[in-house]
């Protein structure tokens, strides 16, 4: 069965439906996908400027201020006056795909909501009782909502290589993009951490893991654990600040056979513990001796940017009516998800900067010089950077030839030297970033051993 088929088979017949989304060519494939006589389909990215009323500030931040748009559907924001002339007497459905899951949405039918249980371990601080209820195993941790001891809690926690601590505001929504996480080596917390605002943090404290930073992810349903390709995530250390770039996922981990096996394990866990149904992802670190999980997320992520929107607006679509508990075709679900996370003929990066020079270029082609990335004008390219604005300010998106690294078969070691090219051309300011904290040359033919020892 079609995904189009699977859709209106669980629609009234002739309901309209409305789907509010980040990016407006994802808008464009709602549309196609569902028919644009029944569908609105709107691109929080093409939000008017009298609408972004402030500067947004980081990930979670841009979160927030969607989740704020889409509480003005209740008749007090821009999105209303939109859904009301197409949709007047609020009998429309609303599909809100990841990773949107405001608490208000006004008083229409949504479909494909989560599960309240479902958001709440992706709170770092609740996480951890999450894989121990699961027999997972995970890296010691402690939490606290007192900042004054950060330093002495986090020698409790340090195995030699240094603590990460993660502030999760208390009351409010999960942090996104590497927003709130902090990290140091000597003893000595961060001088720029909120350390003064005791009470209005929860904090969990835990070792800096040195391996390679992944993400196993899948799709839960009722009688199968869809597992997708293990990603890389590119997670790079500021040094100055203490803090981490998260420039996305690249799959370079799709020949670990056992990571596979794994996420379909923690899959079937999720399903066993909370009745979970519908996208899934667990963050973590892949060290000498395993898969180490440190971050839960109850939804799709970012990994599939930069697949085909068609086939990535489909996946959401599955993925809403999965949470609904309507059992999609078995047959189709597997080939959807290796057809949108196929092995693309480069590798993606994206990074959100505050400004690039007035007169600076947007886009340049890039070639390796030994170690180094270089600005190419003409002759063969190793990759392309290209900037645009958007409700950040400006995103980086970079596409690297897979074949043409350095060495190695993982971006993560190579990814600081594309923002250093982005700085150095376009103005940008990501400033000093560092390759991840791996263990020196943990390489591929290591990954499946190392997903071995459990």
């Amino acid at each position: 069965m079609s995904v189009r088929a699977h859709v209106t088979d669980h629609l009234p017949p002739g309901a309209r439906i409305i789907v509010i989304c980040g990016r407006a060519d994802d808008a464009s494939a709602w549309r196609e996908l569902l028919g644009s006589h029944r569908c609105l389909a709107l691109a929080l990215d093409d939000v008017p400027p009298q609408a972004l009323s402030r500067p947004i500030r980081g990930a979670s931040d841009q979160l927030a201020w969607q989740h704020d748009a889409i509480a003005g559907l209740d008749g007090s924001g821009w999105l209303a006056a939109l859904a009301d002339a197409f949709d007047p007497e609020h009998s429309a459905s609303l599909l809100l795909p990841d990773p949107l899951d405001p608490p208000r949405a006004g008083d229409r039918r949504r479909i494909g909501a989560r599960q309240p249980a479902w958001r709440m371990f992706e709170d770092k601080t609740t996480v951890d009782a999450l894989w121990d209820a699961a027999s997972i195993p995970r890296a010691p941790s402690i939490i606290t909502d007192n900042p004054a001891r950060l330093a002495e809690l986090g020698r409790l926690v340090d195995q030699g290589s240094g603590v990460v601590c993660s502030y999760q505001p208390i009351g409010t929504g999960p942090t996104a993009g590497g927003d709130g996480i902090w990290w140091w080596r000597d003893g000595t917390p961060p001088a720029r951490m909120p350390t003064d605002e005791a009470g209005s943090w929860r904090i969990r404290l835990m070792p800096l893991l040195e391996g390679t930073p992944i993400r196993l992810h899948g799709m839960v349903l009722g009688s199968a654990v869809i597992p997708f390709p293990p990603m890389e995530l590119v997670t790079l250390p500021r040094p100055e600040h203490g803090t981490f770039l998260c420039a996305g996922a690249v799959p370079t981990l799709s020949h670990a056979a056992d990571l596979v096996t794994q996420t379909t394990r923690l899959g079937a866990g999720l399903r066993a513990h909370l009745g979970y149904r519908g996208g899934f992802s667990v963050d973590g670190i892949l060290t000498a001796s395993g898969f180490l999980p440190t971050d839960f997320n109850a939804r799709l992520t970012s990994a599939m940017e930069a697949a085909p929107t068609g086939l990535r607006v489909q996946l959401h679509t599955v993925n809403l009516l999965a949470r609904e508990y309507i059992e999609p075709d078995l047959s189709a679900v597997p080939q959807l998800a290796a057809e949108t996370f196929a092995a693309s003929t480069t590798y993606t990066l994206f990074g959100a900067a505050t400004h690039v020079g007035r007169t600076s270029p947007r886009e340049t082609a890039a070639r390796w010089r030994g170690d180094r990335l270089v600005a190419a004008p003409s002759g063969a390219a190793d990759g392309r950077l290209v900037i645009a604005p958007s409700p950040r300010g400006w995103l980086l998106t970079a596409t690297l030839a897979p074949d043409r690294l350095p060495s190695g078969s993982r971006v993560g070691p190579w990814a600081p030297e594309v923002f250093r090219l982005s700085d150095e051309v376009f103005g940008t300011n990501f400033g000093n970033l560092a390759p991840p904290f791996e263990v020196s040359g943990l390489l591929p033919s290591q990954v499946h051993k190392a997903s071995c020892h459990r």
